[in-house]
């Protein structure tokens, strides 16, 4: 079984390390500097309406999600900017278990709506956890 506790301070190293460690890994492949992973971490945890948890099973620390309450008109909703597990485990139903307790824990708080956005190859995990695809368009521009 799986539990959220809220993050601190304090979990910004080990959420650090463990960030280098799963974008070290495919589909990303990603190199990490410790300090750059330091400081996207404290970043999430450093606004107002931010959220987040370390994903925990037994007393095992096996991975993380951050992000934030959005206010808009008629209610709240959900922004997840972060969610990973770590690679011992993955494709265990960490990922979805985590999802289940966020639902959870957000109904709590009246929250209406869970949105994230997602690399198209993990595009069917959310799927398979209940996420549809929105109206909206994921947009970006190089700089």
């Amino acid at each position: 079984m799986l539990f959220l506790r809220a993050c601190d301070q304090s979990d910004i190293p080990n959420a650090a390390q463990m960030l280098c460690r799963v974008y070290a890994d495919a589909p990303y492949n990603e190199k990490w500097p410790l300090e750059r992973a330091e400081k996207r971490i404290t970043s999430y945890l450093s606004g107002t309406n931010s959220k987040g948890y370390a994903l925990i099973i037994d007393t095992q620390i096996v991975g993380y999600l951050f992000g934030r309450i959005i206010v808009a008109a008629k209610c709240s909703n959900f922004y997840v900017d972060e969610i990973f597990v770590h690679p011992n485990y993955q494709r265990k139903g960490c990922g979805s278990m985590a999802l289940e307790a966020l639902h959870d824990e957000l109904k709590k708080d009246c929250i209406n709506k869970i949105e994230l956005h997602a690399l198209r190859e993990d595009a069917s995990f959310y799927e398979k956890n209940g996420f549809s695809k929105s109206s909206y368009v994921n947009m970006e521009k190089k700089l």
